[in-house]
């Protein structure tokens, strides 16, 4: 009885290892530019030991019209963040303090940046044909995008962020234009419209009006095996 209690244990460890998602409203943005490739339908984010990864949904083909930016906003345990801004100097700001923020775009063959912040933001990451500093190419192991009709999938890995397994992260998801000064067009974790125009500033998370969401780095399943057999060795001992 005890072992089956330990198999359910590690059966129930195992579980929260599968990705999580995250539905938000269809249809919830201000503008249909695009034709719903600024509309996020879900997100997925799971994680493995070495990386994690957010695959976002959109209401069209971001391949076949491929200008917009895709962004994820992201409180980590690792220090005080920035309540008032982002790696991108977009408009759209987290009051409790941001500290890491990864930016991407679609056309020009993609890209994504990974951005940290401590007093200031610091670009630690890049990779694709322009994402470097100055539009210079870059191919950096910590962060990559990848896209297949509907979906942008943006991974990072843990180590870049200050993650490991058992942090517990604060994040939104956005959508955005091709300006500099555009907002949150779309943000996933508000099931409403979140703005009524390009520029019109967003904020998200305590001390705000709009929702943020979490998630649970989890340890990877080789982890959990070692979780169960010292839990068998547990009960035996306690035979």
């Amino acid at each position: 009885m005890r072992k089956l209690c330990a198999v359910l244990v590690v059966g129930a460890l195992a579980a929260t290892a599968n990705a999580t998602v995250y539905n938000d409203t269809i249809g919830d943005t201000f503008t249909g530019a695009g034709g719903g490739i600024l509309d996020i339908v879900s997100a997925e984010v799971t994680n493995n030991a070495s990386n994690i990864t957010f695959k976002l949904t959109l209401n069209n083909d971001v391949v076949a019209t491929d200008w917009g930016k895709y962004l994820i906003g992201i409180d980590t345990p690792a220090g005080s963040g920035d309540p008032t801004g982002n790696g991108w100097a977009r408009p759209i700001s987290q009051p409790s303090g941001m500290n890491n923020w990864l930016g991407s775009w679609v056309d020009s063959g993609n890209g994504v940046q990974s951005f940290s912040y401590s007093g200031s933001w610091n670009m630690i990451a890049a990779n694709g044909p322009f994402a470097g500093p100055g539009g210079t190419p870059a191919s950096s192991p910590d962060v990559s995008i990848s896209t297949s009709g509907n979906t942008v999938t943006i991974v990072a890995s843990l180590a870049s962020l200050g993650l490991v397994p058992g942090n517990i992260i604060f994040f939104d998801a956005f959508t955005s234009g091709g300006g500099g000064g555009d907002s949150a067009i779309d943000s996933l974790a508000n099931p409403n419209q979140s703005v009524n125009d390009w520029g019109v500033p967003y904020s998200y998370g305590p001390g705000s009006d709009h929702p943020e969401l979490t998630y649970l780095v989890v340890p990877e399943p080789a982890t959990l095996s070692l979780i169960g057999l010292g839990a068998l060795a547990l009960i035996r001992r306690r035979r």
